[in-house]
């Protein structure tokens, strides 16, 4: 299933800005959604159903068709599409936003929730994207930066969370060519004991000293 993303920035327009609360637990925490407006290439639809180019748009019936190469579809199928409505909802995106006045980094929102999408047609193969974003990951310095811009182009990108980072998957322990020689796990000591294994009756055993030829491993990392 497709999956939307805006992996380059691209200009937008801040359409409109309501700030709220969001409840956590038993505490509101400050939001705000923001609807964009972006008047683009009719390509950006793929990324949310492939289906849409074509039913909404066809190719030029006096463009030449080249072998190999699919036809351009800028031609509205039908006149009277005012805007489509779509069900589109993604949950946990990261917006950038870059207000293009100096240099400074992108501002990022965390944690946000995509929904609202609507897709007006236009001819020549473009097409005006709506869509609402929302987020309570703000401060001060980035609610005011939003709030400046009300009505005014932007420029955003807008990514899908990398895999495992919500369930806070851990990479397994990789073995070394020590492990690989001995035929043992990476987190076992050469004797074949777990490090910090317990021994009915006993003390931990403490981790033995690497020896000539054999790596330290680094502790693991606490999440």
């Amino acid at each position: 299933m497709p999956m939307f993303q805006i992996p380059e920035f691209v200009e937008a327009r801040l359409a409109t800005l309501t700030p709220r609360n969001e409840r956590h637990g038993d505490d509101d925490k400050p939001a705000v959604s923001i609807g964009v407006e972006i008047e683009t290439a009719n390509t950006i639809l793929d990324g949310i159903d492939p289906t849409l180019r074509p039913t909404l748009w066809k190719a030029d019936d006096d463009q030449p068709m080249l072998p190999g190469v699919d036809a351009a579809l800028t031609v509205l199928r039908c006149n009277s599409i005012d805007r489509v409505a779509l069900p589109t909802k993604h949950d946990g995106w990261t917006l950038a936003v870059d207000d293009g006045i100096d240099d400074t980094k992108p501002s990022l929102f965390g944690g946000c929730k995509v929904d609202k999408f609507s897709a007006e047609p236009k001819q020549g193969g473009r097409v005006l994207l709506r869509l609402r974003i929302g987020t309570s990951d703000l401060d001060g310095d980035r609610a005011g930066m939003l709030s400046m811009h009300l009505g005014q182009s932007i420029w955003i990108k807008l990514t899908a969370p990398e895999k495992g980072a919500d369930a806070g998957e851990q990479k397994p322990a990789e073995p070394d060519a020590t492990d690989l020689f001995a035929g043992r796990a990476p987190d076992q000591q050469p004797d074949g004991d777990a490090v910090g294994d317990d021994s009915e009756g006993g003390s931990p055993k403490p981790p033995k000293k690497p020896g000539r030829g054999t790596r330290a491993q680094a502790p693991a990392t606490v999440q």
